[in-house]
């Protein structure tokens, strides 16, 4: 048997990584690849139901709670999406790999760095076994530039940087920043 591909999509929050597995999705059901979407079940900003990108576009997922779940419900599945992977332990990695094993192709998507820009290490693991990564980038929400970073807020100030780093919010809590204008919020708000 060919194993599947692995593709992984990253990005800042607000860049279309969810439209991405989306459009993926539908690509699979137009050409009967029977594909599945699965989410973490502690994201909880969306019915567990359904995975839901910004532009309002949605598919039907499964909520998963850990990486251990999915051979039990990725069977006969030709095209697996994964979304917000950052939230998964490192075990992800060998649930990937074995329904790539089986002949499955995988879609993952997710943040690569969190608003520390520290790498998520799932996400570092799923990258170092992709077959294909697209880097995408946001609009910085104060110049206007591409933007690779996730600035998290607490209180109107950048959250410090010892902060938890899993906080499931929205645009309530984050924006997006290219590298220059998220080090001046940095440097600002420590002053």
């Amino acid at each position: 048997m060919v194993p599947g591909s692995l593709q992984v999509v990253v990005g800042p929050m607000f860049s279309g990584k969810t439209d991405a597995l989306i459009t993926r999705f539908e690509l699979a059901t137009a050409k009967a690849e029977r594909p599945l979407a699965l989410k973490p079940a502690r994201d909880t900003r969306d019915p567990a139901e359904l995975i839901v990108s910004r532009s309002g576009r949605r598919v039907p997922a499964r909520a998963i709670g850990s990486p251990a779940e999915i051979s039990g419900v990725a069977e006969r599945h030709g095209v697996v999406l994964i979304d917000e992977i950052q939230f998964f332990d490192p075990t992800l990695r060998d649930a990937v790999a074995a329904l790539r094993a089986a002949g499955a192709d995988v879609v993952a998507a997710g943040l690569d760095v969190d608003f520390s820009r520290t790498p998520f290490e799932t996400t570092q693991l799923l990258l170092d076994d992709a077959s294909v990564v697209r880097r995408l980038t946001a609009t910085c929400g104060r110049c206007g530039k591409p933007a690779s970073l996730t600035q998290r807020f607490a209180e109107g100030q950048p959250a410090p940087l010892d902060s938890p780093t899993f906080v499931v919010g929205d645009a309530e809590l984050y924006e997006p920043r290219c590298e220059a204008c998220w080090l001046e919020e940095r440097s600002i708000s420590r002053s």
